[in-house]
């Protein structure tokens, strides 16, 4: 499917506040190797609701998707995924993957499904195994995509196609808990309806959901091809923008419309805020961000040029400050550069550009950096930004494990036997034999974990 792209070039705005007055951050990059050109390239564009995992594609060169964990601050190609679009709480990452159509000769589709411990598992489609479409490049979302994911991975938004007409409708998944796999819930059947009385080459496309499943959010489009970022809120459609079609306005009223309106909507997992971007066409022409009221019936639009791609729970929204300029966030209806708040070391001149993904209180962000290396000029890369993570995260590495404090649990990478949360007068105040250390209810200070005999000392 057709694809907004956003050049992004270095230009740097001179911020207000000194660097006194900037919260410490961590910026994250995947390494690049310069003798051999290879790396993890693209975009991020999830981040789950604690901020431990982050997931994306390469949607300029299409060459891999990945995840990167908090754990290790790593970033991971995940084999067979053509997409991943967004993480829960406990590493579940939803997208598309790569499987062999049944009875071909090796014909290759992608198919919404998750991904979770290592293994893809598919999700219910209304199209039988055999009937997948073949495709690659473009067409590597025609069966579908999932596109986000709810905090405790109970619910699953994204769109699906069906045996007859490749025309994309929203769709919503839930986990059974009894059988734990999901099941195709919700299809939407009235959007269906009004999907198939429209000459248009896709349909509705989802990028987000509520935390409850009860809103979905994306884009719609028209019989002209031109799009409205829309919403789905109990099953009912509301488009935001370009309320009509322009190819109508242009029989009724002889105005000339732009034809290939681009821009979707997002939500915040909460589902109180709504924001997103708007171009009157994909050429960029007349972009600007927007947010909406429900209670309102127009959406208020920012300062020209603005990109506007999520928002947290808090209200806070996050994009670009302009099409060539600085990743930024809109807050109280004022834009202002991510550099006008936090201060990172700077990774090979990393110049981060737009932020597509953010976790529910705005401390990890996610989006496009680029990374410049003297051999290769600028490369356009994923990257995640970790808001005061150089006061809260103390690390210490011994043997295979590490021990890592953040958001009131402690993460343990590698398999163990078992671990020990002492405090400083020597009491056990938490313990597990596998998997984290949630530590939430106990008071902030410094602690002693050890794992398997190997002690860490971390802070919370």
């Amino acid at each position: 499917m057709k694809k907004f792209l956003l050049t992004l070039c270095a230009c740097a705005i001179v911020g207000t506040m000194s660097a006194q007055d900037l919260q410490k951050a961590k910026l994250y990059v995947p390494e690049f190797d310069t003798e051999t050109a290879e790396g993890i390239f693209g975009t991020i564009y999830g981040v789950s609701a604690n901020g431990m995992y982050a997931a994306g594609y390469d949607d300029f060169l299409g060459s891999c998707a990945f995840i990167w964990e908090r754990s290790t601050g790593k970033f991971t190609e995940v084999e067979l995924a053509s997409m991943i679009m967004d993480a829960s709480n406990d590493g579940t990452f939803v997208g598309n993957y790569w499987v062999e159509i049944p009875g071909t000769d090796g014909s290759v589709a992608s198919r919404p499904g998750y991904y979770k411990d290592g293994v893809w598992s598919p999700l219910p489609l209304l199209r039988a195994e055999a009937m997948l479409t073949p495709g690659v490049g473009e067409s590597d979302d025609m069966n579908g995509c999932a596109m986000a994911i709810s905090a405790d991975a109970k619910f699953i938004g994204g769109y699906i196609t069906d045996e007859f007409v490749y025309k994309l409708y929203p769709a919503l998944w839930q986990l059974n808990e009894e059988t734990n796999e999901y099941e195709l819930i919700n299809t939407f059947e009235n959007i269906q309806e009004s999907i198939d009385t429209l000459d248009c080459p896709y349909g509705w496309v989802v990028k987000g959901m509520s935390d409850d499943g009860t809103i979905l959010t994306g884009f719609a489009e028209w019989g002209s091809g031109a799009r409205s970022a829309a919403v789905i809120i109990n099953g009912e459609e509301k488009r935001l923008t370009c309320l009509k079609d322009p190819m109508q306005i242009y029989e009724e009223t002889g105005e000339d419309q732009y034809l290939d309106a681009e821009g979707f909507a997002q939500v915040s997992a909460n589902g109180q805020y709504f924001a997103g971007f708007y171009a009157a066409s994909a050429s960029s022409m007349g972009l600007c961000g927007w947010t909406w009221d429900p209670s309102q019936e127009s959406v208020a639009f920012t300062d020209d040029y603005t990109v506007i791609a999520c928002v947290d729970n808090n209200g806070v929204a996050y994009g670009s400050s302009m099409l060539m300029g600085d990743a930024a966030r809109l807050e109280n209806g004022v834009m202002t550069n991510l550099s006008e708040h936090y201060t990172w070391e700077d990774i090979n001149g990393a110049y981060l550009s737009t932020i597509f993904a953010c976790n529910n209180d705005g401390s990890v962000l996610g989006g496009i950096a680029m990374v410049s290396y003297s051999a290769f000029g600028g490369v356009q890369s994923p990257a995640v930004l970790v808001i005061g993570e150089s006061d809260a995260v103390e690390t210490i590495e011994k043997d295979a494990n590490e021990v890592a404090m953040y958001n009131g649990w402690a993460f343990i990478s590698g398999a163990y036997n078992e671990a020990r949360v002492y405090n400083m007068q020597g009491v056990v105040v938490a313990e597990a034999n596998e998997g984290n250390i949630d530590l939430t209810n106990v008071p902030a200070g410094v602690y002693i974990v050890n794992v398997d005999g190997a002690s860490f000392k971390v802070v919370k």
